[in-house]
């Protein structure tokens, strides 16, 4: 069948879209902000000073941190005591986390990391390009690559490396964009992009990874759209975006799979994270053209079952948000130097006002203990 020029054109640009939004949801982006200044105590027992130019990325758990440089991966506890260092060498590495977990790849290099608190895992070589992967809270990974014919593959490797499911599309108006492993590792969703038709079509779909079971559901189709994020909130709920909506569904006996809610953004969404365990946290940019939006700066974190279980603004735009299983962290303000920690509960946790570039702020085991980095070092902050 041959593609309509139109359909094609859309596509690109569509793919481009869901790309670049993917990887700012995900916080593969950075942004500048300000080494803070207010009610904060600095630990002194933990100090890193970065060379000029370094290029580095973070993960946090309640048990502690990873710090990924050029060179090596690092693992630390919530006290900044150094309890592990592997070095490697990797050009512009991309983060996974599930839980304890970490994925780490290249894109469109062939070799995948996966690390828990205890050291590394595993090491995967393949014969193609990886595209993306996840990793799961209990170790298990998925690798998306794309082979030279330009088939997709999906493989799912257990915490011992050891691979325990395959799938092959080879279908060449069909590709997948997103895709998620549930916590409990039962279960891998993945969002598709369909240009066979005249209009572009989105859907989801949702794999066993144990036993013998393949395919079991395919849902959420969206006309003209790109579903460019799925992520679990937890074992039975499933957290999805576009560019023009985010909802929820959620996995049961009877029936399998439920539309639970779904809302349109009158807003341009400048973040959607899932909070684990208890919803999405949505960022809102300025409202969109002819649209009753939100006022910018506004920032809700929504329920399972759409409530809102927190609400707060931030005067002149939020430009940096990453969630954790306690509290979200956002930042911007008039000079982007202002930032707020809110629990799903409500509860404005603490506010802090910048005075230079901040890197990355990111949560610890809890709410009040932070992790901050500015292009120069990266310190641990108790906060008040």
């Amino acid at each position: 069948m041959r593609r309509q020029p139109l359909v094609i054109i859309t596509t690109i640009l569509l793919l481009a879209t869901a790309g670049v939004l993917h990887m700012l949801w995900s916080g593969a982006f950075g942004a500048n902000f300000g080494a803070a200044q207010g009610q904060a105590l600095i630990s002194e027992g933990f100090l890193i000073e970065f060379d000029e130019n370094v290029v580095y990325q973070s993960a946090s758990d309640e048990l502690g941190f990873y710090i990924l440089e050029r060179r090596s991966i690092r693992r630390y506890d919530v006290l900044g005591q150094r309890l592990w260092e592997r070095t490697m060498s990797h050009a512009s590495p991309v983060f996974a986390q599930g839980g304890h977990y970490i994925g780490l790849a290249s894109y469109r290099t062939r070799t995948y990391y996966a690390f828990g608190p205890d050291g590394p895992l595993y090491t995967l070589n393949f014969d193609n390009d990886i595209l993306s992967h996840h990793i799961a809270c209990n170790g298990y990974s998925a690798i998306m690559s794309e082979m030279d014919d330009g088939s997709f593959i999906i493989e799912v490797f257990n915490n011992a490396g050891l691979r325990v499911k395959r799938w092959v599309s080879d279908e060449r108006n069909l590709f997948p964009i997103s895709m998620a492993i549930s916590p409990d590792a039962t279960m891998i969703v993945v969002s598709y992009l369909d240009v066979s038709q005249h209009v572009i079509m989105s859907y989801i779909c949702a794999y066993y990874i144990q036993g013998d079971g393949g395919l079991f559901a395919s849902f959420g189709l969206l006309e003209g759209e790109i579903i460019s994020r799925v992520a679990f909130i937890d074992d039975k709920h499933l957290m999805f975006s576009s560019l023009e909506q985010f909802g929820v569904y959620r996995f049961g006996a009877e029936p399998r799979i439920s539309h639970v809610w779904s809302a349109e953004f009158a807003n341009r969404a400048a973040f959607v994270e899932v909070v684990r365990g208890a919803g999405i946290a949505v960022a809102y940019g300025a409202p969109r053209v002819g649209a009753e939006g939100l006022e910018e700066g506004a920032f809700v974190i929504y329920g399972i079952d759409r409530s809102e279980l927190a609400t707060y603004f931030m005067q002149g735009g939020i430009k940096y948000m990453s969630a954790s299983a306690g509290a979200v962290i956002i930042g911007g303000g008039p000079l982007s130097r202002d930032f707020a920690a809110i629990d799903y509960r409500g509860r404005v946790v603490w506010n802090y006002t910048a005075t230079s570039d901040v890197l990355d702020f990111v949560i610890l085991d809890t709410p009040e203990r932070a992790l901050i980095a500015t292009p120069i070092r990266m310190q641990i902050m108790e906060l008040r």
